[in-house]
């Protein structure tokens, strides 16, 4: 009796195991029922800029009662975006300002957004990140050149910075231009003076995020006739 039940209990467990088996399988067949993302890719909650908040939308392919939050890198949820929400199939669209629910600022890192299909019973966790980086870059070994020159001539500013970013020329406390975007290491562009005076040149380094850095190395250039 007790290898019967014993062979009973070893078939249950194969014909469960097979039968899961073909269920994860099917699910891999079937479409997503949460489609393309298009998220923005960085976030500064605190700066002056288009990235103080990212928009976050997905197509949901059917009707569905949903619940979104934005989670951490652990699937920790740090703030929900919508509760047993009824939407119709299309683009879902959110927004999020990179706080939680008590409105503090969450820590720098990347964050995910995950759906839960109350109807379906499933749970998907949409795998696009959104990066939360507060940190403005650094600016150092900064060196203008030539100091004097004459009006319509160019100066070139080399400086080292630790992040990809944009690059700005600051004259007397203005952003007056800006370069390309580059990688973090050595890096040079060029301001083009125009009209004769005294000036003090420096350069910043503007991050993906929004977060500018501190103007650096503040340097004196005359230009034309304000050397008479």
């Amino acid at each position: 009796m007790r290898r019967r039940w014993l062979t009973l209990l070893t078939v249950a467990l194969l014909v469960g195991s097979v039968a899961a088996f073909s269920y994860t399988e099917r699910l891999k067949l079937q479409r997503s029922p949460v489609g393309v993302a298009r998220f923005d890719r960085w976030l500064s909650p605190e700066c002056d800029c288009p990235q103080a908040t990212v928009s976050l939308s997905f197509l949901l392919r059917k009707p569905e009662r949903i619940e979104v939050a934005v989670v951490d890198p652990d699937d920790n949820e740090v703030r929900r975006l919508a509760t047993d929400a009824r939407r119709p199939a299309g683009r879902i669209e959110f927004e999020w300002d990179g706080r939680n629910e008590e409105g503090a600022v969450v820590p720098d890192g990347p964050y995910r957004v995950r759906v839960r299909l109350l109807n379906e019973r499933r749970t998907i966790v949409v795998p696009v990140d959104v990066r939360l980086d507060t940190k403005p870059p650094r600016v150092r070994d900064v060196d203008v050149s030539p100091t004097t020159v004459a009006a319509g001539e160019e100066v070139e500013i080399r400086f080292t910075t630790n992040e990809f970013g944009t690059p700005v020329v600051f004259v007397d406390g203005e952003a007056a231009e800006r370069g390309p975007p580059g990688r973090p290491g050595e890096r040079r562009l060029t301001w083009e003076t125009l009209v004769p005076g005294t000036y003090e040149v420096a350069v910043a380094v503007e991050d993906r995020a929004g977060n500018l850095s501190e103007p650096a190395g503040p340097t004196t250039v005359l230009v034309g006739g304000a050397l008479r």
